[in-house]
């Protein structure tokens, strides 16, 4: 498209339903919408309004979910697509068709006839916008992702190869591929026939009352040895099923071959467990079952990065324990790719707790890399050059450095946020240790973009007073903030071996404050030195299993 004059710039970052939108003026917002369609709609409209209002042509610079693409927006609201001499692959023309096609309105008797069941339990209201919000950073999606309402194919994963491009994939515009952000709708079970699929959405008719004095005719002799039902009359134009097996499948009631598997069975331990080593089975305790439910809950794996924020105002509480121990068991159970994150101004010790890497780096060598680890031609080994691995608690360690002065590692907003797009770029799940500066800018930004909140406290009056401090504070600061407290996992830890009242009753005083409170018992291998999974008492393991589950359980 010609416009005459170089464009205006703004763009967009989408992650889902959520976008962070930099204006013509340089300005950013946040846009929220129910959906990806939704939020498209919000920055098309958007930018179509200032191109308007400018009386000239806008270039829209997106990225995200969708791609990387440069769309020119013109005054009067058409959109084209200013592509380059490279190839385009087929994801990126379904994209393309995806910002530049507006969605094809839904005719109002088949909204009426689809949507009517649904309108009674849950109403919409025509014509409302999804509000402006700056909550969470655009770089990790919302804790909870909307489902959208249809999905009428699964989500498609492509290479880049054009060779199976076929005629089908030359009309993007009828629908979207579903993105890592949503669940497609499920489709109906295989055998079952589409007319009673169409029937089953419509309201059934009231039955007709029967005669109550009218006496039943009696049965005919030769209609009592029947005992399987008639098969249902052929349509006029099909054949007749001829056998009960072929009836059976027509009306969709055949049942499957296939036993569903069990999600996550419990193991028997202890002694009881030589029983079913040599052949008797025994049923799992209650205890079992529920350990069983508590290893399902963080083996878990979320569509898109998920931040937790480990926090206290005051030191020596345990903050870096925590991190790293539930850095261990999400990354142990869920299968790798945790990252835990010494967000730390002041000589935070999370890189002496835990292993060192093939490479002597921190953080501050990874900030002036993050730029080209966002590239596409970047490996997704690269990211080892800066995280210190632990090989067998199988999370990985992104230090601060704690000889340098807190003066010489100061970071940004803007650094925070560019090294949580590479976070969320390599890692499914990112857990901040936080220092003790809670004014400072990566304290707040971290607060920010968090999911769920981890305040960790000693069985002691003023780490405990400190942690209720710190919720009491976030509740006053925003609605993110105060979802944060509200939802918070406390965990209290026995600082001595005979500290268990003391930390019953810290745990007491939090109880209906926070989501849960979970007390973690005394153990050796916490007091110092490095942190290792493996060297923890069995009951200590429960104890930070439980507490691991309730984080969980809040993403």
């Amino acid at each position: 498209m010609s416009t005459g004059s170089e464009p205006t710039h703004a763009s967009a970052h989408v992650t889902g339903g959520s976008a962070r939108f930099t204006t013509v003026d340089g300005a950013e917002q946040t846009l929220d919408a129910p959906d990806a369609d939704g939020v498209r709609r919000l920055i098309v409209d958007r930018v179509r309004a200032d191109a308007a209002a400018a009386g000239t042509a806008i270039e829209l610079r997106t990225s995200g979910d969708r791609g990387e693409h440069r769309l020119i927006v013109g005054p009067s609201g058409e959109i084209d697509v200013e592509v380059d001499d490279r190839t385009v692959t087929r994801a990126e023309l379904r994209q393309q068709a995806w910002w530049t096609t507006d969605p094809e309105p839904v005719h109002e008797a088949e909204a009426d006839e689809d949507d009517a069941p649904a309108a009674e339990a849950e109403p919409e209201v025509d014509g409302a916008e999804p509000a402006l919000v700056a909550e969470v950073p655009a770089f990790f999606p919302p804790s909870s992702s909307p489902l959208p309402e249809s999905a009428e194919r699964p989500p498609v994963f492509d290479s880049g190869d054009d060779d199976d491009l076929d005629e089908d994939d030359a009309a993007p515009a009828e629908w979207a591929p579903a993105r890592v952000t949503e669940i497609p709708a499920a489709a109906p079970a295989t055998g079952t026939d589409p007319v009673d699929v169409a029937r089953a959405d419509e309201p059934e008719p009231a039955a007709e009352p029967e005669p109550a004095d009218e006496p039943e005719p009696a049965a005919e002799p030769h209609n009592t040895a029947t005992a399987t039902p008639e098969a249902p009359a052929p349509t006029d134009g099909a054949p007749a099923p001829e056998t009960a097996f072929e009836a059976s499948a027509s009306n969709g009631s055949r049942p499957s071959f296939i036993e569903p598997p069990e999600v996550h069975p419990a193991t028997v331990s202890g002694w009881r467990s030589f029983f079913v080593r040599i052949g008797i089975p025994i049923k799992p305790s209650k205890a079992e079952l529920a350990r069983a439910e508590r290893e399902k809950a963080v083996s878990r794996q979320w569509a898109g990065c998920r931040a937790i924020a480990v926090a206290n105002g005051k030191g020596g509480v345990g903050k870096t324990m925590t991190t790293a121990v539930l850095s261990a068991v999400f990354a142990r159970h869920g299968g790798g790719n945790v990252l835990a994150w010494d967000n730390n101004d002041t000589r935070g010790t999370l890189g002496w707790r835990t292993e060192q890497g093939d490479y002597d780096t921190t953080i501050r060598d990874l900030l002036p890399e993050a730029s080209r680890l966002l590239e596409a031609t970047a490996s997704v080994s690269d990211i080892a050059r800066f995280v210190h691995h632990q090989s067998v608690d199988r999370y990985d360690v992104l230090r601060s450095n704690p000889e340098l002065l807190a003066a010489d590692q100061r970071i940004t907003t803007a650094d925070f946020d560019l090294l949580a797009q590479v976070a969320a770029r390599y890692y499914r799940m990112v857990i901040f240790d936080s220092g003790n500066d809670e004014s400072a800018d990566r304290w707040l930004r971290m607060i920010d973009s968090a999911h769920q909140l981890v305040v960790p406290t000693l069985a002691a009056p003023e780490s405990a007073e400190s942690a209720a401090l710190l919720l009491d504070a976030l509740r006053k600061r925003d609605e993110h903030s105060r979802r944060l407290a509200d939802g918070a996992v406390v965990v209290v830890g026995q600082s001595e071996r005979a500290g268990i009242g003391a930390a019953q009753r810290i745990a007491a005083g939090f109880e209906g404050h926070v989501r849960a409170v979970e007390i973690i018992p005394f153990d050796d291998a916490l007091k110092a030195g490095r942190i290792r999974y493996d060297a923890l008492q069995s009951r200590t393991k429960d104890a930070w299993m439980r507490a691991a589950a309730a984080v969980a359980n809040g993403l």
